[in-house]
């Protein structure tokens, strides 16, 4: 098929970019950008999604600003990639949202989730509560989980804050998706145990879904 890239080349392809991107090379990154797009784009609609209503900024407002932040970094691999792109999407959704928050704020005392990244502690077998603070204790162990497994957390930052499913992360990483339900069960477990052992109310005895894998 014309325009067709098998699965390897563009991961050979990406990890090509991301090295020139290391070594300075100014025009790496809009073709790391065009190549990454789809992606990108999917998780910027599944993020705001969830955001219903409440929504502070437009998916297309999202994405530009992305593509300027990401400009200053610089990523190791295409897990580190994918991964930091969602924590670098999650941070502008939420100053975003404290901006509107300030702009329209009538009152000195405002509830926590509204200036925060909905997040639904569902698929980490937690109860959500109403204050948001679930989510955002999800957001902090994450940070913590990728200092002691980089490629489980990444798989993580996708399918839970990203919300991709197990065949896009698979794409993204350039893992197998075995690989990624493995990964997603074991980041799944160790976030459980976290959250449960700051106090967070289990859903059940452990993560939603866990048993099949998803």
């Amino acid at each position: 098929m014309e325009g067709f890239t098998p699965p390897e080349a563009r991961h050979a392809l990406i990890e090509q970019l991301l090295k020139r991107h290391q070594q300075g090379d100014g025009g790496a990154l809009e073709v790391l950008w065009r190549e990454i797009y789809d992606e990108v784009h999917r998780m910027a609609r599944s993020m705001l999604a969830r955001e219903g209503a409440r929504r502070p900024i437009d998916t297309t407002v999202l994405v530009h600003e992305l593509y300027l932040k990401m400009g200053g970094a610089s990523f190791e691999n295409r897990a580190h990639l994918f991964g930091s792109l969602v924590r670098m999407m999650g941070q502008i959704v939420t100053d975003a949202a404290r901006r509107r928050s300030r702009s329209r704020r009538r009152e000195e005392a405002v509830a926590v989730a509204a200036d925060e990244l909905t997040l639904d502690p569902g698929p980490l077998g937690i109860v959500a509560d109403s204050s948001g603070q679930a989510g955002a204790s999800a957001i902090r162990a994450l940070d913590r989980l990728d200092g002691l497994a980089p490629r489980p957390a990444a798989v993580a930052w996708l399918r839970f804050v990203g919300g991709l499913s197990v065949e896009q992360v698979s794409m993204c990483l350039g893992v197998s998706e075995r690989t990624v339900k493995s990964d997603w069960a074991f980041a799944r477990a160790w976030l459980h145990r976290e959250l449960t052992s700051q106090g967070l109310r289990p859903r059940s005895n452990r993560p939603e879904g866990e048993h099949d894998g998803d």
